[in-house]
């Protein structure tokens, strides 16, 4: 029965591409929207979820958002077993030219929640920062100085990271002691571990929901998942549709061959054979095509291929085409030889 199926998609080859080339599109569309909204979801919030914590003291009635908690530095130094955090949404300006650089300002208390450096060194003094190399594009360089204008000081890019953003925007490491020289608030408490008990007013929160909460995230990925969902839903209609025509057009030869002594499971193993190579071979074109497309996209456009999350909508496509074609063999089995044999007469 391999060989049949082989024989047959050899001798039909447009019909078989045409629909491979469908499988191949859905599959392909599938994954570039889950690869836009993992990149959006990393350049939303890739700070936070780099961050080696498990919970969040935040103020109270904050409802989990970072932007809606303070703590002096007062409070935080009565934090028990727990680090001081503070993130600051401000723009930032290059000392030379006055570029106006959308940023947001970070701190921790505790040194070993800073982000992996890629190049550069650890800040040696409070006038020195860590930067996320997407300020590269603006022209920022080891060694620039950058100029904050809404605490009136300057300071020194001493080391770049990567992947570290925060509401699209590249995030600037400042040292606590510059923090509070200026006067920001904390914005909350983390712990690398459980939930200690604590002496000022506030919950903890899980890093998931602290995550959820930054401006636009949720939002972004609603959208985009409820687009997957109707993407893959369509996908089913779609793909089912073509499978039972493409089983239908064969009915007549389906009934001959079980006059000449074919049993109804031989010929639904070969449909399923043939769904199963298209499938296959389609659905990873797409994921090799998904996993290349960062190549050929803007720099800028955030997508992030993901082989476990493709693996998983592959799946689904690949089950969703198996069963548009179980379904399409209702026809095979119905196929009636008598019938067949007289048409052809």
């Amino acid at each position: 029965m391999f060989s049949l199926s082989i024989k047959e998609m050899t001798f039909f080859k447009l019909k078989y591409l045409l629909i491979g080339f469908i499988l191949f599109f859905v599959a392909a569309l599938v994954f570039i929207i889950s690869g836009l909204a993992n990149g959006l979801a990393n350049d939303n919030a890739s700070s936070m979820k780099e961050l080696e914590v498990t919970n969040f003291y935040l103020a109270e009635d904050s409802e989990n958002r970072l932007d809606r908690s303070q703590f002096t530095i007062e409070q935080a130094e009565k934090a028990k077993d727990a680090s001081a955090f503070g993130v600051q949404m401000q723009t930032t300006e290059k000392d030379k030219d006055r570029k106006k650089i959308d940023s947001t300002f970070m701190t921790f208390e505790n040194k070993k929640l800073l982000p992996t450096i890629i190049e550069g060194k650890l800040p040696q003094n409070a006038n020195e920062v860590i930067v996320d190399k997407t300020m590269q594009e603006h022209g920022v360089k080891l060694g620039s100085v950058l100029y904050l204008p809404s605490v009136e000081k300057k300071v020194k890019v001493s080391a770049f990271t990567e992947h570290f953003t925060y509401s699209h925007t590249p995030v600037i490491v400042i040292q606590p002691a510059l923090w509070e020289k200026v006067g920001f608030t904390y914005n909350a408490l983390v712990s690398t571990s459980g939930t200690p008990a604590q002496s000022i007013d506030g919950d903890w929160s899980t890093k998931e929901d602290v995550v959820a909460q930054i401006p636009g995230y949720s939002a972004e990925q609603s959208s985009l998942n409820m687009m997957l969902s109707f993407l893959i839903i369509i996908a089913v209609f779609v793909l089912g549709a073509f499978f039972y025509i493409m089983t239908i057009q064969k009915v007549q030869q389906f009934g001959i061959l079980k006059a000449i002594g074919a049993k109804s499971k031989s010929l639904i193993r070969t449909t399923m054979l043939q769904v199963f190579i298209l499938s296959i071979t389609s659905i990873t074109l797409a994921a090799l095509f998904a996993y290349i497309l960062p190549l050929f996209i803007p720099e800028g456009m955030p997508f992030v291929f993901e082989p476990t999350v493709i693996l998983s909508y592959g799946a689904a496509l690949f089950a969703v085409s198996l069963i548009g074609a179980l379904i399409s063999t209702i026809s095979i089995v119905k196929a009636d030889p008598i019938q067949a044999m007289g048409r052809v007469e």
